[in-house]
């Protein structure tokens, strides 16, 4: 059977588990600040509190256990006995933990000796009592109340370890006396208690249990009241002699640093830090930066430990102590082998080296450099207190403030003793500067007289008037004024009213900004359009700009030049667009082309149909023309150069331009024979002379006369811009027209810049030309006034040899029958079915590639082609590379390489080329040159 407790007593009994808790946890505090012999009489009284508190608790809930019918009393030696076996074991757990550096190993070793105490006060209590009844526990209860036990000393060593707070303090306190009560009723609650004949609990202990258990619990608390006011009064003593301590350390210091050097000072002042803190070594150390070693020159010990004296690297004391000292925070470490901060390997071995566990350092930091540390170093693990950290930064700043001074005093008897040197050093300088500025100034003066720049200084009036104070003779040449004439005049007064109002909103931005400015403006003098880049320095007085220094250069001849450089990049832009998109149109007409000239030569049913292929075709026909001149503009025209006799063929055109451009106009040609011939295509020069006579008729609207003439000029180096030196045969064509101006000759050459009304020109006439006498090594010049006409001059480069007589071939035999097998390569379908359809109309068998990676496994696979007919530009391998390929593959092979570009440079000169787009003619032409 089960006894029944007295509620009021299980609660007095768990408030002294929680009083005594706290007392203990007080004592415990004084064992961790206390040393030597005093920290063993608070060791013997956090034993005694602790474990009698234990007892206590134990002994008036057995009082409030009752049994009905049935008287319990206590054997006193077991009982006794049980309150030295709680008090033995409590001392030696608070003995076994290491109160300046708690660790875990050793908290629970101090949890289990004091866990054992309560466990065996427990059951010993327990075995103490007389009662006639038999006694038996729960296993699993008595496992429950021992790991309750354990659970509770080891959260009580760890607790009492820590340096905490009242409000902490009194949770702890709380929480652990809990545990110890837990503890005893789970070993309760495991009891059962065997006895005859008895008669129901009344639940209830008697009333002289209740009474003795109150007044052993008085006595109890009055004992854990006087422990606690004991050691509080302990603390405010120790408390008062540590001030006075400190207070006396204070004024020892200060008669020591005043009026002595800091050599005598220091080993004084480190002996007595020694002695005030109970350290094994205290000293001074200074940072050499340029080598990174500490200087240890002053140092005291206490005998045990050898002075820490020398030089020693900074890195041997590890990167992280080092660096909290550079920034200027004092380091504290209880034990250097159990702490983050001196983790490494090599702060550890230093620390082994000098025979040092714990540390104390301030740092002294001048200019955001580390410079001086004071330091304290003791043999043992210690626990250094927050007061005891303020006050040693409280002496070191003492310390540090003599070091200063010592050092201000050296530096003012080392300034004192060279003051004469120095005088007489800076005067030989103040002398040199002084010559040195006059040269200055002499420098100044000529530049500012004789450099081409202009130059000229504006003064800042205090009312914001801007006045002209100084002004160079470049200056002056430029403005075509006098600096007399306008000196101390504003410059309003001086200048044109647009150009001043900008040049004073400049210099005004300048004085609200007070920063160099960097500006071009442009103006017109003597009628001629001028360009400057000026700079504006301001000058400042007593915080406010008092001059503005002004420094321009002529860059006219630069704007010119890089408007040409503009308009030449420009131009390239334009031709490399029109020439790209001149190809494409050529890839899209080729196939139309051929289509309708194939059905234009088969021939339809119907008439009607027949007039819109001729339409279509002839639509055709202009889009090829047009599109010749676009390449002929971007330079990629395919040309057939020869020489050329520029003479006869303008004399044979002289009836075609005649009819083209009307009978208002006349027509008056002056080509000589004899001129040399040029280097030109002939077709090519048809189409630019007549695109000028149609761009002349139109600017004569009202009729005129147009100039066609012929010459040979020899072209000097530098002679003209756009010629280099050599030969040239001139073609010039001019007009008596409407004229152009400077804007309209600028423009003259772009594609599809036209002055006519919409639909009446494509704006390519003179870009064409242009193109082709670029394309050929020559120039197009054009000179030109508003209502003085116009003369265009295109110069191409005079032929070695000379021009071909007679007329040119025969029309191409489109019913020339021709035999063999054709190999067709073109990357665009459109394109190779149109081409293979005009080389099977002329009686070749064709076989058809997508690329020259297909056109070669074909061969390789066994074909063998008469003649081979290939684009240029496809992906992978070009046409030219495949053509060479096979000559050497196939030497018997002709080939045939279709393009239209001028400018790939990569095709073999000795390859025949067609251009696209082509008719079957020109197809059967090319294929009859081929032989």
């Amino acid at each position: 059977m089960t006894g029944a407790h007295d509620d009021f007593l299980v609660a007095l009994s768990i408030g002294i588990a929680i009083f005594a808790s706290y007392t203990a946890l007080s004592l415990a505090g004084r064992i961790r600040a206390s040393r030597q012999r005093a920290r063993r009489v608070w060791l013997g009284a956090a034993a005694v509190t602790l474990g009698g508190g234990i007892w206590a608790m134990h002994f008036v809930a057995m009082l409030a256990f009752s049994m009905p019918g049935m008287t319990i009393s206590y054997d006193v030696g077991p009982t006794l006995l049980s309150l030295a076996l709680a008090i033995g074991f409590t001392g030696a757990g608070l003995a076994t933990l290491n109160w300046q550096q708690v660790t875990p190993a050793r908290t629970a070793l101090a949890g289990a000796l004091i866990a054992t105490g309560v466990v065996g006060m427990h059951y010993l209590g327990m075995a103490a009592m007389r009662m006639p009844a038999a006694l038996r526990y729960d296993p699993v209860w008595v496992a429950i109340s021992i790991v309750i036990a354990l659970v509770a000393a080891t959260a009580a060593v760890w607790l009492a370890s820590r340096d905490r707070k009242l409000p902490q303090r009194i949770a702890a306190a709380v929480v652990m006396g809990a545990a110890i009560a837990g503890m005893h009723y789970a070993g309760m609650y495991a009891a059962t208690f065997t006895m005859a004949g008895m008669d129901d609990a009344q639940g209830l202990a008697s009333v002289g249990q209740t009474y003795l258990a109150i007044t052993i619990s008085f006595l109890t608390s009055l004992i854990l009241l006087l422990s606690l006011g004991a050691a509080q009064l302990e603390r405010v003593f120790q408390r008062a002699a540590r001030r006075e301590a400190r207070i006396a350390l204070r004024l020892q210091v200060a008669d020591i640093l005043r009026g002595r050097s800091a050599e005598v000072a220091l080993p004084e002042v480190a002996a007595l830090m020694g002695a005030h803190f109970g350290v094994t070594r205290t000293g001074f150390g200074d940072l050499d930066p340029l080598e990174d070693v500490f200087d240890y020159s002053t140092c005291w010990t206490d005998g045990s430990a050898p002075p820490l004296l020398g030089r020693f690297p900074a890195a041997a004391f590890g990167p992280k102590i080092v660096a909290a000292l550079t920034a200027g925070r004092t380091v504290a470490i209880g034990d250097l082998f159990a702490s983050d901060l001196s983790d490494e390997s090599r702060t550890q071995a230093t620390a082994r080296e000098v025979d040092t566990r714990a540390i104390l350092v301030v740092p002294f930091v001048r200019g955001g450099r580390l410079r001086t540390i004071v330091y304290l170093n003791d043999r043992k693990p210690r626990h250094w207190r927050a007061d005891e950290i303020s006050f040693m930064e409280e002496i070191a700043e003492r310390v540090r403030l003599v070091i200063e001074r010592s050092a201000v005093e050296d530096q003012l008897r080392e300034l004192n003793a060279s003051l004469e040197m120095r005088v007489e050093q800076r005067t030989r300088e103040l002398q040199r500067a002084e010559a040195g500025r006059r040269a200055a100034d002499a420098l100044y003066r000529a530049y500012f007289e004789h450099t081409p720049d202009p130059l000229s200084v504006i003064a800042v009036g205090v009312d914001g008037e801007f006045l002209i104070e100084q002004m160079n003779p470049a200056h002056e040449a430029a403005l075509g004024v006098r600096l007399d004439a306008i000196r101390g005049k504003r410059l309003q007064q001086c200048l044109p009213p647009r150009i001043a109002q900008r040049m004073v909103r400049a210099y005004r931005h300048i004085v609200q900004t007070r920063e160099i400015a960097h500006y071009r403006h442009s103006f017109v003098v003597g009628g001629e359009p001028r360009h400057w880049d000026t700079t504006l320095v301001p000058l400042s007085e007593e915080g406010r700009v008092t001059r503005i220094v002004a420094s321009s250069r002529d860059v006219t001849r630069q704007v010119a030049a890089e408007e040409a450089l503009r308009q030449a990049q420009k131009m390239e832009a334009i031709g490399q667009l029109t020439g790209g998109v001149a190809h494409d149109f050529n890839n899209l007409l080729t196939p139309i082309l051929g289509s309708l000239d194939r059905l234009h030569r088969k021939g339809v049913v119907d008439e009607r149909d027949r007039r819109f292929v001729a339409g279509a075709l002839q639509s055709a026909e202009r889009a090829r023309t047009l599109i010749q001149r676009l390449l002929s503009f971007a330079r990629r025209q395919p040309l057939q150069i020869a020489p050329v006799d520029v003479s006869e063929l303008v004399r044979s055109m002289a009836d075609l331009i005649s009819s083209t451009i009307g009978p208002q106009i006349k027509v008056a040609v002056d080509a000589p024979a004899g001129v040399p011939a040029a280097t030109a295509d002939a077709n090519q020069l048809e189409m630019a002379l007549l695109n000028l006579a149609v761009n002349a008729r139109d600017a004569m609207p009202q009729g005129g006369q147009l100039r066609i003439g012929v010459s040979h000029a020899v072209i000097g180096e530098g002679d003209m811009r756009e010629l280099g030196a050599g030969r040239y045969i001139c073609l010039c064509v001019a007009d008596t027209g409407v004229g152009m101006d400077q804007e309209t000759q600028r423009r003259a050459i772009e594609p599809f810049f036209s002055t006519k009304g919409v639909g009446q020109g494509t704006g390519l006439g003179l870009s064409m030309a242009h193109g082709l006498a670029a394309q050929l090594g020559g120039a197009l010049t054009i000179d030109s006034q508003p209502g003085a006409g116009t003369q265009i001059m295109l110069w191409l480069p005079e032929s070695v040899d000379a021009a071909q007589s007679g007329a040119g071939g025969a029309e191409a035999d489109e019913a020339h029958a021709f035999s063999g097998t054709v190999l067709l390569v073109d990357d665009d379908e459109l394109v190779r079915d149109s081409a293979a359809q005009m080389l099977r109309d002329i009686g070749l068998t064709v076989t058809c590639a997508a690329s020259a990676a297909a056109a070669l496994d074909q061969v390789d696979a066994g074909m063998r082609p008469d003649l081979l007919v290939t684009d240029h530009l496809m992906p992978g391998m070009t046409g030219s590379s495949l053509a060479l390929q096979l000559r050497e593959r196939l030497p018997g092979i002709r080939l045939l390489i279709i393009s239209g570009y001028a400018d790939a440079g990569d095709i073999d000169d000795s390859l025949p080329r067609l251009s696209k787009p082509f008719v079957q003619a020109d197809l059967v032409a090319a294929l009859r040159d081929l032989g």
